[in-house]
């Protein structure tokens, strides 16, 4: 009986283990650039001019792995599962940094890089909402600016959307991605205006 009861015990310990470690594994996520087939062709530029892009500056309640989504008024949710793979403020400034430099006819660098030093304008984003609304709507706003010899040149807010899935994290990403690709279009339009001499 003692037997019967010791294995009981150890099947139904077992069985709970088993159950608390079947959680589901978690899933990564990156942003990536528009593909240079997406890109309009640029006129071949032999002296281009250099653009210093400063680090992209983000919320404090995107500082974080879990992919957010808001829920409601002022209420948000983290995702557990569904995560970022790097700092996603360092994503966003490596796309804003690759898709500029597909898109215009200039030499963007890194603020942080010794060709900064060369640049003719300098151009700063500050993300203010990024993330998908209670509606399955990714959102993105920015403000950003460019600025020459410490001077701001020009000076916008941009907002975008696009179809999400709330249920999908996959479409959530590549929703929030095109909202970024459409927000460096337009600052690849109006800094391409610019004249740099």
């Amino acid at each position: 009986m003692r037997y019967l009861l010791r294995t009981l015990l150890g099947t139904i310990l077992l069985s709970q283990t088993a159950c608390i470690g079947s959680s589901p594994a978690a899933r990564f996520y990156l942003l990536e650039p528009i593909a240079s087939a997406d890109a309009p062709a640029t006129a071949a530029v032999l002296d281009k001019p250099t653009v210093a892009l400063a680090p992209v500056r983000i919320p404090h309640y995107l500082e974080r792995a879990q992919l957010v989504t808001a829920s409601g008024k002022n209420t948000y949710q983290l995702d557990e599962w569904h995560r970022w793979a790097e700092s996603l403020d360092d994503n966003i400034t490596r796309v804003v940094l690759r898709d500029l430099s597909l898109l215009m006819p200039a030499d963007v660098v890194s603020a942080n890089s010794q060709r900064a030093r060369q640049a003719k304008l300098a151009l700063a984003v500050s993300i203010l909402e990024f993330h998908i609304d209670p509606n399955g709507q990714a959102r993105l706003s920015a403000q950003w600016q460019a600025s020459r010899n410490d001077e701001v040149i020009l000076s916008r807010q941009s907002s975008f959307t696009a179809a999400a899935d709330n249920n999908d994290a996959q479409l959530k990403v590549e929703a929030l991605n095109q909202c970024l690709s459409q927000l460096n279009r337009e600052m690849a339009a109006a800094l391409s205006a610019i004249n740099t001499d």
